[in-house]
């Protein structure tokens, strides 16, 4: 049997969890080497470690408050990244459970840094089904009461029929109510592509036929951060400061993958998605919510259209009012640039603005 060692590991958006190190000293450096590249230890008296890698990422505040916590003021230096902290070192080099006076700080100061908005985001979404027989996009919004957490997803089952109808409505709340459960929408989606594999009544072949595209969002009110991902060609955008948006997605469709190995795409290589719900990449992100004042979850029906005639969501995201104003102007002024010889596409536009207070 393998004895092992409590610690901590802190996220950078607020989240604190146990994990376990295998009970000698190479092992437990291994261990907390997989979450924290190029570990450095900086002892804290007799009372903890903080092991943290020396890298580019986002200020872990919720590391620096814990480390000031512990050390009863002491001002740390530059966290950056996932942290994990663990008690000293014994004798043998090995290192030992954190004093259950220390964790109780350390969950206390994630707990300092949880007000960082206290009214809850708005939320609007408009849809339209345009020139198609079933509306076959989704959408859902969920909050996790346990954590505060909301969590956004807007999904286009591929096709036009009411089987991708069907799926659609089904993932979306799913994949919504899971990425607000922990915090991670990739893994969101991943849980749905296991999930829809494993269902049989679906009159599909997951291997080969596309089903749905995704795009899904999480804003925790204890981090600086919305985290989001996607597979396929649903999109989503921020929109800065100064008032231009910012795609935060990146299309996995042939068009995207002609541009990135130097070729010019077709004019219907954008309709091919190399991605989906069922099968292929799902990529994740994140943003500092700081620098996006309006966020926006969209099909293809909404970005499609307005990029054929030059449109830019940045300017309609910025005359917009309020949420609700932002999503009905998107999906307006994409119907209205569908030239006369297209059919328009299912739209729909979920809009996030958070509180500023």
């Amino acid at each position: 049997m393998i004895a092992t060692t409590p610690a901590l590991l802190v996220q950078p958006d607020g989240q604190v969890d146990e994990i376990m190190l295998d009970s000698h000293r190479p092992d437990q450096l291994r261990c907390i080497r997989f979450y924290v590249h190029g570990a450095r230890a900086y002892p804290l008296g007799r009372r903890a470690v903080v092991h943290v890698g020396q890298n580019r990422e986002t200020v872990n505040n919720v590391a620096g408050q814990a480390w000031m916590s512990v050390t009863s003021g002491s001002r740390p230096p530059v966290l950056r990244g996932p942290v994990v902290i663990t008690g000293p070192a014994d004798r043998t080099g090995d290192f030992t459970p954190l004093p259950a006076l220390s964790a109780d700080a350390v969950r206390r100061a994630a707990g300092l840094l949880s007000g960082t908005f206290a009214v809850a985001p708005d939320v609007s979404v408009a849809q339209h089904r345009g020139g198609r027989a079933h509306q076959c996009d989704a959408y859902a919004v969920k909050r996790d009461k346990g954590s505060g957490r909301w969590a956004f997803a807007v999904l286009d089952g591929v096709g036009d029929t009411p089987e991708a109808r069907r799926f659609a409505q089904k993932f979306a709340p799913r994949v919504a109510r899971a990425a607000a459960l922990y915090c991670d929408p990739a893994r969101a989606l991943a849980a749905a592509r296991i999930e829809a594999r494993n269902e049989s009544r679906w009159g599909f072949d997951p291997a080969t036929d596309p089903s749905a595209v995704a795009v899904v969002a999480v804003a925790d009110h204890r981090s600086p951060l919305i985290r989001f991902a996607w597979c396929g060609d649903a999109r989503a955008y921020r929109l800065t400061p100064i008032g231009t948006a910012v795609p935060l997605t990146r299309d996995h469709n042939f068009a995207e993958e002609q541009r990135s190995r130097g070729r010019t795409p077709g004019p219907y290589d954008r309709d091919f998605i190399t991605s989906c719900l069922m099968r292929g990449s799902i990529t994740a992100g994140v943003v500092e919510r700081k620098y996006a004042r309006r966020l926006l979850l969209c099909t293809d029906g909404v970005h499609a259209p307005l990029e054929r005639r030059g449109r830019e969501v940045g300017g309609i995201l910025d005359l917009a009012t309020d949420a609700k104003d932002a999503a009905t102007m998107c999906v307006a002024d994409a119907l209205k640039a569908a030239g006369p010889e297209d059919v328009p596409d299912n739209a729909t536009a979920l809009v996030v603005d958070f509180s500023r207070s």
